[in-house]
């Protein structure tokens, strides 16, 4: 059979697998997904790219319902395309991603060809990309992982193709999927700093003169790479401009110098070198920084299943020790990125990291990174039958693995969801203590609130006063405990009381109770 044949069939199997996954899909995906989830429902009704509850303050909306200036557009527009062509539901908006998804292996091909793979390491290394579990996991969720994952790897694929003697028009393609992975997620940004670095490492040290001479001729051209991207992301740039005063994310600039986790619920307060040092000492900022890049670390092998971090980290072992020139070449853009992710979120803003935003930009260059092994299994086995029976056995246990994974997530989230649930149909039967006909929240998760039909906003990070003051300002009728805030936590407690947070109601069966505020009364 030819291998265009089995890459087509590959296609089909990871498509299979990612159908039959969504058939036990009740939600997007806590957190993120179900944010981008909610983004996307308001897009198909007819409200452009706004939220109706209040995640963070950075800036304070003016009112519940606004434009939302901190996530990127694309996830949500990919969302709601599923969702206007079979109607709201969570298996239509999650439809694109698992199509997305399934296309995924043609990627991890092209990656293995580049890296001079034979056949069948390169189909094992398309499959290998198709049946790992965090990718079918993540072809379940309205999550930026898996259209980041296609676009960031083909912008990397397209230049390097075009830095080898391709034609013009994969620079074109490789700006136009820089520009689209930023309209996906902030990081991508990354990617062009990456591609000028791998252009220059092309042009200096292309093995035996024969890279570096095609590189040098291909320097004018490349300039199509910042230009395409540029164009794709100005009009969202200048709807940012518009609203906020600045092309990019005015918050990312804070989030450098935060100190813990939940400084990214404060309420107005400024964060600079000097409030981080005044509230962590510089071993403590150290130790945290080297606890994240060691979890990083670790990370980047356990995400890869059982099979794969032998076989990737070995292949890669085995090339540094060859010295490969060609083949470091062919991975320098995706080693660049990782050095740049790795300098982004557990060195820069670990506490993003702890988060999870490392994790998701790892993720987008496994394609990248997976043809190690399809190389590895060539060299470590001769036989054309032991490689072909080892890679079927080291698939099916991937597939299995990521079946399980996503059935457990999507168990987990629907508990999860079942208990919201409750706690909207509690409220409700709540009086409306401001007379404005709606039971408004303080909680601690308004995605998941909104999901299951309640507007809300975040409980702020802040003292007392400041709460009950933002609870006002939107008018909230009720502060849903438990808060996990340092303010808050006494409260929920019982250590302490304060007259102006009075119990109104708890939810039976479960930890949750509402508290009425007094700033928030009329």
């Amino acid at each position: 059979m030819k291998p265009s044949h089995v890459l087509v069939l590959i296609c089909l199997g990871a498509l299979a697998l990612r159908l039959g996954a969504l058939t036990f899909v009740q939600h997007p995906g806590v957190a993120d997904p179900n944010h981008y989830y909610n983004l996307g429902v308001r897009i198909v009704e007819g409200h452009d790219f706004t939220s109706d509850y209040i995640w963070f303050y950075v800036p304070p909306p003016e009112q519940i319902d606004h434009p939302e200036t901190h996530w990127m557009p694309l996830t949500a527009w990919l969302a709601a395309a599923g969702m206007r062509l079979f109607g709201v539901s969570v298996p239509a908006a999650d439809l694109p991603f698992a199509l997305i998804g399934a296309l995924l292996p043609l990627i991890g091909y092209w990656a293995a060809r580049q890296f001079g793979v034979g056949t069948v390491g390169s189909l094992f290394a398309a499959a290998a990309v198709g049946a790992l579990p965090e990718f079918i996991l993540n072809s379940a969720r309205t999550d930026t992982t898996i259209p980041n994952a296609a676009l960031v790897c083909t912008s990397i694929l397209a230049l390097t193709h075009g830095l080898r003697g391709g034609r013009w028009y994969v620079f074109v393609l490789s700006g136009a999927a820089a520009g689209l992975a930023y309209l996906t997620r902030n990081d991508s940004l990354l990617v062009l700093p990456a591609a000028l670095a791998t252009t220059a490492i092309y042009a200096l040290w292309g093995r035996g003169g024969e890279l570096r001479r095609t590189a040098l001729r291909r320097l004018a051209p490349a300039i199509l790479v910042p230009v395409a991207a540029l164009i794709v992301v100005t009009p969202w740039l200048i709807r940012t401009y518009r609203l906020t005063g600045s092309p990019t994310t005015p918050q990312a600039r804070q989030m450098v110098y935060y100190t813990r986790l939940l400084d990214l619920y404060n309420y107005e307060r400024n964060f600079s070198l000097e409030t981080m040092l005044a509230d962590q000492t510089p071993a403590g900022l150290i130790g945290k920084r080297l606890f994240e890049l060691a979890a990083a670390f670790k990370l980047m092998y356990t995400t890869l299943d059982l099979f794969l971090p032998v076989a990737v980290f070995g292949g890669l072992v085995l090339i540094l020790l060859a010295c490969d020139r060609r083949k470091l070449l062919t991975l320098a853009p995706a080693l660049i990125l990782l050095a740049g992710f790795l300098a982004a979120y557990p060195l820069l803003t670990p506490f993003h990291s702890q988060g999870g935003s490392f994790k998701k930009a790892y993720l987008t260059l496994v394609p990248l990174f997976v043809p190690l092994a399809g190389w590895a299994l060539e060299r470590a086995i001769a036989d054309r039958r032991m490689q072909i029976g080892t890679a079927a056995v080291a698939l099916v246990l991937m597939s299995a693995n990521g079946i399980e994974l996503t059935r457990s997530d999507t168990r987990s989230a629907a508990v999860y969801m079942a208990q919201i649930q409750r706690v909207v149909a509690a409220a409700n039967a709540l009086p409306d203590t401001n007379g404005d006909g709606e039971i408004i929240l303080m909680a601690q998760d308004p995605f998941m609130l909104r999901f299951v039909g309640m507007r809300s906003v975040q409980i702020p990070a802040e003292p007392r006063e400041v709460v009950l003051a933002v609870a006002a300002r939107y008018g909230v009728d009720y502060l849903l405990m438990p808060p996990d805030r340092p303010a808050l936590d006494p409260l929920a407690g019982g250590d302490e009381t304060d007259p102006r947070f009075t119990l109104a109601g708890e939810v039976e069966g479960t930890v949750y109770r509402f508290y009425r505020l007094g700033a928030s009364q009329p």
